[in-house]
C-alpha cells in the first residue's frame, strides 16, 4: 500500500538526492545535500512524499509553495518534482502530482497551481496543465504552466510568479 504525507525532517536527505542526477551539477553528493539543507527557497515549501508503507520507502517528493499573489485567491507552485533513479516511469510522480493537487483543492479551496518544467510540457499536459502564452513566459529555459479545475489562463488578472 501507498501513502501520501508531508515530508518529515528525517526524510529530507533522501528527498534531495531524488533529483541529484539531475540538479546536482557535477557537484559531491555531499555538497549538494549541504545546498538543499540550506536552501532558503526549499525551506518556503511544504514537502510531500509518496512512501510505500510496507518497506517506507520513498517513491517520489514534490514541494508545494504558498503563492497568493491577492487576498481573495489562493495559489499553489508545484516544484522539484522527483522520482529516485531506479524507481523513474512506474507512475510514482504522477501519482503524487495528482493526489496533492486534489487535497489541496479540496483541504484548502485552492483552484489555481504553476509550475515551471524544465522537461517540456508533454508530462504535465497530462494533468490538464498548460503553457502559458508565450508572451508572458519569463526564462528561456523553463516553461510555466498553469492548471485550474474553474479558471482559464485568459481570466488570470495577476502577474505570473517568478521562478519558484
Amino acid at each position: 500500500m501507498r501513502i501520501i504525507r508531508e515530508a518529515r525532517s528525517e526524510d529530507m536527505k533522501v528527498v534531495y538526492m531524488m533529483g541529484y542526477d539531475v540538479w546536482g551539477e557535477n557537484m559531491l553528493s555531499k555538497d549538494y545535500l549541504t545546498m538543499c539543507q540550506d536552501s532558503s527557497k526549499y525551506k518556503r515549501g511544504k514537502w510531500y512524499v509518496l512512501e510505500e508503507t510496507d518497506t517506507k520507502e520513498l517513491l517520489s517528493s514534490q514541494i508545494v509553495y504558498e503563492l497568493n499573489p491577492s487576498e481573495n485567491l489562493i495559489v499553489r507552485g508545484i516544484g522539484s518534482i522527483a522520482t529516485p533513479l531506479h524507481l523513474r516511469k512506474k507512475g510514482y510522480a504522477s501519482l503524487l502530482i495528482k493526489a496533492v493537487i486534489n487535497g489541496l483543492e479540496q483541504k484548502e479551496n485552492c483552484n489555481n497551481f504553476f509550475l515551471y518544467s524544465e522537461i517540456g510540457s508533454d508530462f504535465y499536459k497530462k494533468f490538464n496543465f498548460i503553457e502559458i502564452p508565450a508572451s508572458k513566459q519569463k526564462y528561456k529555459d523553463s516553461i510555466c504552466m498553469y492548471y485550474s479545475k474553474e479558471n482559464h489562463i485568459e481570466s488570470i488578472s495577476f502577474n505570473i510568479p517568478n521562478y519558484f
